[in-house]
This record gives structure tokens, C-alpha cells and sequence, in this order.
């Protein structure tokens, strides 16, 4: 199962708070029971990453507590659930 959400990079929340939101509804847990982010990626890298990137083909890949999160310059979060 895919679930995307949409940021905005001028917006004042963060780029990876989407990301811990989204991963909370679907594994169906509070956002203080998931692990912290930067078990798995560098948040504060993240975000300077996205907002700065100036061309709109940036992607970012990575996983977080069993899923697989891909993030991209054209605003698109998608949550999957990892094959382990």
C-alpha cells in the first residue's frame, strides 16, 4: 500500500514532520511511540536538501520503521510498506 501527501517547501512546517505524520497514521501509532527520524536519515539534511534544491527532479529515498519513504522536489511524500 502507497499513501502520498503533498508539503510545500515555503511552507512553515517541516518537510519531515509530513513524513512522521504520515508513517504514524499508517502503522497506526502516535507520532511519540515511532522511533526518532534520525534513526534513519539526518532530518535537519532533509530539509535543507529540499529547500534548497533548485531544480524540481531532486528524490529521496530512504526507510523509516518497516516502510519506505520517497520524497521529491515536486512537493510528492509517498509512504509504502517495505517487502522484508
Amino acid at each position: 500500500m502507497v499513501v502520498t501527501t503533498q508539503y510545500d517547501p515555503h511552507s512553515e512546517q517541516a518537510i519531515v514532520s509530513s513524513i512522521v505524520e504520515t508513517v504514524s497514521n499508517l502503522a497506526e501509532k502516535e507520532v511519540e511511540e515511532l522511533p526518532p527520524l534520525y534513526d534513519s536519515i539526518d532530518p535537519e539534511a532533509v530539509e535543507r536538501l529540499f529547500i534548497q534544491s533548485e531544480t524540481r527532479q531532486l528524490k529521496l529515498i530512504f526507510q523509516y520503521c518497516g516502510y519506505t519513504i520517497r520524497v521529491n522536489a515536486t512537493g510528492t511524500i509517498a509512504v509504502e510498506t517495505s517487502n522484508q
